[in-house]
């Protein structure tokens, strides 16, 4: 794979990790988020946070070309659990981050429930809010802790890429640029 490639694909994914975590960041007021449906949603912006980091790791760690790298990831649809799977890392944060997901059984929740009827259904247990509810998404501190771990994923995952390095205007390969390009619009064919 084009390393270049790898890294903007990689990076595109990262920035949809970050936005959002920017948006459950704007939008999270322990008080103030009152209704299921607001819940679930915030609860939805933190796991495709996660989705977006593994997808970019994923990217990051993949020596197959492009196109058959995305492919590997669209066949894990929005499962965290076949996301991890897919990743080799056996860095210490990593490992923790995996614990975490496992302690806490991170599948059970769906980005379905970013609709107002799948939340309902989702979390009330016997036709009631329950303890699947007061325990997770109606307790700010479970909430807050998903999202501290999905942005330490999405800083673990960021760390990956650290080579910066200045590129003088006459070191730009145009041709390069723009074969990539013509290979990132062809990812999805």
């Amino acid at each position: 794979m084009n390393e270049q490639l790898r890294k903007e694909i990689a990076g595109f994914f990262l920035q949809d990790s970050g936005d959002y975590l920017a948006r459950f960041s704007g939008l999270f007021n322990e008080y103030g988020f009152t209704h299921i449906g607001n819940r679930s949603k915030l609860l939805v912006d933190i796991l495709f946070s996660i989705e977006c980091s593994l997808k970019a790791l994923i990217f990051f760690e993949s020596q197959d070309d492009e196109k058959k790298t995305y492919n590997r990831i669209k066949k894990c649809s929005h499962k965290i659990e076949k996301l991890l799977f897919q990743i080799q890392s056996v860095d210490a944060d990593f490992i923790n981050f995996k614990k975490f997901v496992n302690q806490i059984s991170l599948d059970e929740y769906s980005i379905c429930s970013r609709y107002s009827l799948e939340a309902n259904i989702c979390f009330r247990e016997n036709g009631v809010l329950g303890n699947k509810y007061y325990s997770t998404i109606a307790n700010p501190d479970w909430i807050k802790t998903l999202y501290e771990e999905a942005k330490k994923l999405k800083e673990y995952v960021g760390s990956k890429d650290v080579s910066f390095h200045v590129v003088d205007f006459s070191d730009i390969d145009i041709n390069e640029l723009l074969e990539n390009q013509k290979r990132l619009s062809d990812i999805a064919k």
